[in-house]
């Protein structure tokens, strides 16, 4: 087998809205999500040659390496499901934070699943492709696809939607990682959704500006996230103070995103927010 490498970019998404309805009897919840794919995006550069096993290396801090990196258990995925021997080593150059909402890590695991199932020939079918993206976490499957998506189940199963690209988003995050399993143990019942309102508004209005459907959205995480993580409240009223409108929670944070309407102010906040210490950048969906 010839040495081969090649890149693919790993984009991060954005909940616009995000609703949780209530907890499953396998332990996870129910979720109903828009989501929107980033211009943002990790960069992977993948080396398939012969020999047996997988590696990751990251230039970024704070990012788990080998078969504990999320692409790393993606490719190991792929090799035993396609019956295939080789080497495959997997550099991330990491430009989504980690622990921020935004779905870095599951996008490197599907561009992993992607890539390799491209350079061997598809030998693995989108619904095998899928099932092996579940596995490694429910945001993985919106990843296979290109474009928005109106995700149900755990976030697993994947409807696209016409959404649109080039909408500029204002992200900030604070450099410190939120766990997405204590904000789900610390969300109530009283927290969950009593219908999906907010998000079939945003789905009907996904054809006008972001001033028609940003603010119809929800994040039924964003109150349990601010209790188990006060410094998310921080960032919150770090936000407001610089004239930031409709900041609102992605994921389980702990990221803020909110429409760039205004490109100088929102360049503004940006930069201030980087000289206080946290993690900010202005891009835009696709």
């Amino acid at each position: 087998m010839n040495e081969t490498k090649f890149e693919v970019d790993a984009p991060a998404k954005v909940n616009v809205c995000l609703l949780v309805a209530g907890r499953r009897a396998d332990g996870y919840h129910d979720v109903a999500t828009v989501m929107a794919p980033l211009e943002l995006a990790d960069a992977l550069t993948i080396t398939v040659k012969a020999g047996r096993g997988v590696n990751v290396s990251c230039d970024g801090a704070g990012v788990p390496t080998g078969e504990r990196n999320l692409a790393g258990q993606a490719a190991l995925a792929f090799l035993a499901a396609a019956n295939v021997d080789a080497r495959v080593d997997v550099h991330l150059a990491k430009n989504v934070p980690v622990g921020a909402g935004l779905g870095g890590g599951s996008s490197d695991a599907a561009a992993a699943l992607q890539a390799l199932n491209e350079h061997f020939g598809r030998p693995l079918s989108d619904d095998a492709l899928w099932h092996l993206a579940r596995r490694l976490g429910s945001d993985v499957p919106f990843f296979l696809r290109s474009g928005w998506g109106f995700a149900t189940g755990r976030g697993d199963f994947v409807t696209p939607v016409p959404g649109p690209a080039g909408v500029p988003l204002l992200l900030a995050a604070p450099r410190r990682s939120v766990q997405t399993t204590r904000v789900y143990k610390t969300l109530t019942a009283d927290e969950y959704a009593p219908n999906a309102d907010a998000l079939w508004e945003v789905l009907a209005r996904l054809d006008g500006p972001p001033t028609a459907w940003w603010p119809a959205g929800e994040n039924s995480l964003e109150r349990p996230a601010l209790r188990a993580f006060p410094f998310l409240e921080e960032l919150k009223d770090a936000l407001a103070e610089l004239g930031v409108d409709g900041a609102r929670l992605s994921g389980s944070g702990g990221a803020f995103a909110a429409p760039a309407t205004d490109g100088e102010k929102a360049k503004a906040a940006a930069a201030e927010l980087t000289a206080r210490g946290y993690w900010a950048t202005i891009t835009a969906t696709r």
